[in-house]
């Protein structure tokens, strides 16, 4: 009877244990009921997005930044990938997360079996209307207006910074190059900073250029869907440099999040000598289709981190901050000047 009682408590301790771990192991992420669902009519479609607003608003215009979801995914879904709500709240700024239609954005690629190509959804004008709309329930800085995205949502990123220029300061492209679609039909817009982040094993958009190819079937990867040609990682830093007068390059290696990883990052930074634009890049040996540090989420019990290469947040932002120029800046500390 002894000998049963402590096996119980053994028992119970594992579990207590675990228990522990399971909590431990979750982040700090700003429940999707504190964002504000917002649906607008746009080019005649009913569209959808969530926002966050700041508890603490110390400005009287505030900067925006929107979240684009690749292919297939939400808006929702995207507020624990990126967990980008806690740094709206720390920060200071609203962070945006639309829905593409049929869960995809329209990006330039021209995707024969996607039906936002088909329809050839006007996503440059949803994103003017819901700056219009977020302007009239909460006055915003025109000039610090900021866009990343990852994979669709990183390619739709950088057709937002070629066609709305007069709205976005600077983007950032996670898990996606530039595609051939967009070079076709947009130059990139001077006075326009452009950031990425490829894995150089990221078996959906290869990062020395090619056919991006999506699986059919998410049981089995081998079968493939063709998903638009693109530039390589390297072109794609030319491509977005192309309009400097003059260019500065800056080459040097970053460490991973994981110590035990010893492999170096990549990073590559060009500059305008007549100007405040910055291009710049992150090529991660063995990354592949993900958001580097972000939250894995599908249901309640699966989740965990996706890698501990870089701290995907903090370079964004810090990225913001760098391309938003002000005479006189406040707070040094805060990522967009304010």
């Amino acid at each position: 009877m002894k000998w049963i009682f402590v096996q119980i408590q053994l028992h119970l301790l594992l579990i207590m244990v675990s228990f522990s771990f399971f909590c431990k192991s979750l982040p700090s992420i700003v429940p999707v009921k504190e964002h504000k669902l917002q649906s607008i009519s746009s080019d005649g479609i009913l569209r959808s997005f969530r926002y966050y607003i700041p508890k603490q608003i110390n400005e009287n215009k505030l900067p925006v930044v929107f979240l684009l979801h690749g292919g297939g995914g939400t808006g929702e879904g995207m507020i624990y990938l990126t967990r980008m709500s806690e740094k709206a709240e720390e920060y200071g700024f609203i962070a945006v997360y639309p829905d593409g239609y049929a869960n995809r954005w329209n990006d330039g690629r021209k995707i024969p079996h996607s039906l936002t190509d088909k329809r050839n959804t006007k996503d440059v004008i949803f994103f003017r209307d819901m700056i219009r709309h977020l302007d009239a329930e909460h006055s915003i800085d025109y000039n610090r207006i900021h866009a990343v995205g990852i994979s669709n949502g990183g390619f739709m990123t950088q057709r937002l910074l070629c066609e709305a220029p007069d709205l976005f300061s600077s983007g950032y492209s996670v898990a996606a190059v530039t595609s051939r679609g967009l070079k076709e039909i947009c130059e990139p817009p001077p006075q326009k900073s452009m950031g990425f982040i490829m894995g150089m094993s990221d078996d959906v958009v290869p990062y020395q250029g090619g056919t991006v190819s999506i699986p059919a079937d998410p049981n089995h990867q081998s079968q493939r869907i063709a998903a638009g040609d693109v530039l390589s990682y390297l072109e794609s830093l030319e491509y977005w440099t192309s309009n400097f007068s003059c260019k500065e390059e800056t080459k040097s290696k970053k460490r991973h999040m994981n110590k035990f990883w010893k492999r170096d990052i990549q990073y590559t930074k060009f500059t305008d000598c007549s100007s405040d634009q910055i291009v710049e890049g992150y090529l991660i040996p063995g990354g592949g289709h993900i958001w580097p540090n972000g939250f894995y989420y599908q249901n309640e019990k699966q989740y965990g981190y996706l890698s501990k290469d870089l701290d995907t947040r903090e370079i964004v932002l810090q990225f913001f901050r760098t391309t938003y120029k002000k005479e006189k800046l406040v707070n040094n500390n805060a990522p967009f000047g304010n």
